[in-house]
């Protein structure tokens, strides 16, 4: 009796089990379909470059005051993007749901494969629901499902993760730390902190001569953004009231290989922003991971190409309101660009994803006083930190998810310095407040400060032992890191805004008219050299392939031996 009871709740159990394979595989099969209808769509169809789009840009070219076709490109821009996430949103669903299809239909399968030893005989027309085993019996059906099944997961794989372009967010490749040492990436050099790691370079030119000078060529529109290099790469910006461009120069020859405009970018202000002669239109350095470059503009246009130039995407973080305009360079970590945004209507720290340019985080910073000055990474050995320097906070960030790690009250008045790193001490200076040398073990806290023959621009630089600081008055001073003990001080003829850059045992620093200092890194001061450009500068020099490049006021000069 309990044996004829069993085999009456297995057979239901079959039965169920039957059912839910049919159900899921339809289920799962609608899901595919709807899935590969998406992917077709969005394939032939690319909103931020539809025809609609394009013309009204071109038009917004030739009427840049026409109010109405600003509001027309708004209006069509967002919807755009409504339509990207809402496709975003289709495959992140109907992907969850077509997996769970999936998942029961194998679950049900092993059931019934777990019920009987062998498969049933589907021509038994006595076994109940016929057609349920004629359709499980056509294997070719299931074939076929899975093939569909396979396919819609591929195509989600591969759909669009941005408007326009193709979905990469979850294989970004960009340069380990070591790559980054062997090259020159961003402003001040690997990880800002202006340390060269390319040391056996030339310590005599001279620019009117020609001596040591390899090559120099004309740089099209001017900037005060520095050179950043990867392999045999050079990439600048320049911009003026009219354009914006960016460039890439060949190392070995100064051969300008690509000239790249920057237009055409949604929500880009008509109207030229306020800026001085000390930032101009191009100030913030770029930036790259090994794989992009990124350029950010004084009317707040922030865009990626490629290293060859083929640009990925663009976007507008709104026109800055600051009376000196945007200065802040452009940093990478991982696969993330951070970006320090302060303006007067809002200060953020954003980051922005790499390949795609979506935005990751913006972290606000609105109890601070805007800054011009530009992050700095380190790291402690115990975690990463970004370091915005800012009045009155020198604050330090999680550049993973841009939570703020700690800070430390210590300036005034408006700050374009950068920080500097060493040992586990940040060094945090602005002209009419103080130069601060801040231990960051325990608790991080201020130890020691200085008052006199402080920086404008200049940013310090940093040894295990030195301090170095470079003034607009024309002095350096040479501290002890610890301390704060001054073991010298040397006048200059002219005044600085470019960066010491430590390189081996010397420290290079140039000055406004573009002649280059040498000296020893040491506690007594010892010159090495002073070399003449040729015309002035207040770019930072860059040092790679035993050379150095450097922006001067209309040219890119390389020194070598």
């Amino acid at each position: 009796m309990n044996d004829k009871k069993d085999m009456n709740t297995r057979e239901l159990f079959y039965v169920l089990a039957k059912r839910a394979v049919i159900i899921s595989a339809i289920f799962a099969s609608i899901m595919a379909i709807l899935l590969i209808a998406n992917f077709i769509q969005t394939q032939s169809v690319d909103p931020l470059n539809s025809k609609a789009l394009n013309q009204l840009l071109q038009s917004l070219q030739e009427n840049p005051q026409d109010e109405v076709l600003k509001e027309q490109i708004r209006a069509l821009d967002l919807l755009a993007r409504k339509a990207y996430f809402t496709h975003q949103w289709q495959i992140r669903t109907g992907g969850l749901l077509l997996f769970i299809s999936v998942l029961v239909l194998l679950i049900s399968l092993k059931y019934i494969s777990s019920l009987q030893a062998q498969l049933p005989n589907f021509d038994d027309s006595k076994k109940e629901n016929p057609w349920e085993t004629r359709l499980l019996a056509r294997r070719f059906i299931i074939y076929a499902g899975l093939g569909l099944f396979v396919l819609a997961f591929v195509l989600g794989v591969f759909s669009r993760n941005e408007l326009g372009e193709p979905r990469k967010k979850d294989k970004v490749t960009f340069a380990t730390s070591k790559e980054l040492k062997e090259n020159w990436p961003t402003f001040r050099g690997p990880e800002g902190i202006g340390h060269a790691y390319h040391t056996n370079v030339p310590t005599t030119w001279n620019g009117a001569t020609g001596e040591n000078i390899t090559w120099k060529v004309v740089v099209p529109k001017s900037g005060l953004n520095s050179p950043i290099i990867w392999k045999k790469k050079i990439y600048m910006a320049g911009a003026d009231e009219e354009s914006r461009e960016v460039y890439c120069y060949d190392a070995d020859s100064g051969d300008l290989l690509w000239t790249k405009e920057v237009n055409n970018i949604p929500g880009s202000p008509n109207e030229v922003p306020d800026v001085t002669e000390d930032t101009g239109y191009a100030a913030p350095t770029m930036a790259t991971d090994g794989e992009r470059v990124f350029a950010i503009y004084a009317n707040g246009d922030l865009i990626s190409f490629d290293l060859e130039g083929n640009r990925l995407w663009a976007k507008n973080l709104g026109l800055p309101d600051n009376h000196y305009g945007h200065s802040s360079s452009l940093f990478t970590f991982k696969e993330k660009l951070l970006v320090q945004y302060d303006t007067n209507e809002k200060k953020q720290l954003f980051a922005f994803h790499t390949v795609s340019g979506e935005q990751i985080y913006a972290t606000p910073r609105d109890d601070v006083q805007i800054s011009w000055a530009s992050p700095v990474l380190v790291n402690t050995g115990a975690r990463d930190e970004i370091i915005l320097n800012s009045n009155p906070f020198v604050i330090s960030y999680n550049p993973d998810n841009g939570q703020e790690l700690w800070r430390v009250k210590c300036m005034d008045a408006e700050v374009g310095p950068s920080v500097a790193y060493a040992d586990g001490w940040i060094y945090a200076v602005n002209e009419y407040a103080v130069l601060a040398g801040i231990k960051l073990e325990g608790t991080p806290q201020t130890v020691w400060e200085y008052e006199d023959d402080l920086s404008e621009a200049s940013s310090p630089v940093a040894t295990k032992d030195f301090l170095f600081l470079a003034s607009s008055y024309g002095t350096v001073t040479c501290f002890d890191a610890k301390s704060g003990e001054v073991y010298w001080m040397h006048e200059y003829d002219e005044g600085f805004y470019s960066s010491p850059i430590v390189v081996g045992d010397k420290v290079f620093v140039m000055d406004r008219d573009g002649v280059v200092h040498i000296f020893k890194a040491a506690k007594e001061f010892e010159a090495v050299a002073d070399n003449e450009l040729g015309e002035k500068s207040d770019t930072i020099p860059a040092f790679m392939h035993n050379r150095i490049y450097i922006r001067g006021e209309d040219h890119l000069f390389c020194i070598g031996k």
